[in-house]
């Protein structure tokens, strides 16, 4: 009996320690601090611009990612490199999950504070 109760509160609280480890996808966000903050700030910050609706169009009508940033041979480079491919629908969930009503408001978690240029 013992063992099954300290067995069921193992399990339990490690399931609730790696619900709350990542509040976020670390990945993603790495990601965007990588191709895009030099442009658009901390990834937080530039997730709270817009809301999932439009992070959506943004996303998954082709080419409007391209056509918005034109003028910006960089950004076309970030936009049209092998890591932006691979990791696009992270890069999207990541976005719509922090966008501007979500509900969510992250500040520093001691990680990932501050923009990296």
């Amino acid at each position: 009996m013992k063992k099954t109760i300290a067995l069921l509160l193992l399990t339990s609280s490690l399931s609730t320690l790696l619900s709350a480890a990542e509040k976020y996808d670390t990945t993603a966000f790495r990601t965007f601090t990588k191709l895009c903050t030099p442009c658009h700030g901390t990834p937080f910050y530039a997730a709270k611009q817009i809301d999932d609706d439009d992070w959506e169009f943004y996303f998954e009508e082709d080419g409007k990612l391209l056509s918005i940033h034109k003028n910006k041979p960089k950004a076309i480079k970030n936009l049209k490199s092998p890591l932006f491919k691979k990791r696009k629908k992270r890069l999207l969930k990541f976005l719509i999950n922090n966008s501007k009503f979500s509900g969510k408001v992250h500040g520093c978690d001691a990680n990932f504070c501050g923009t990296r240029h």
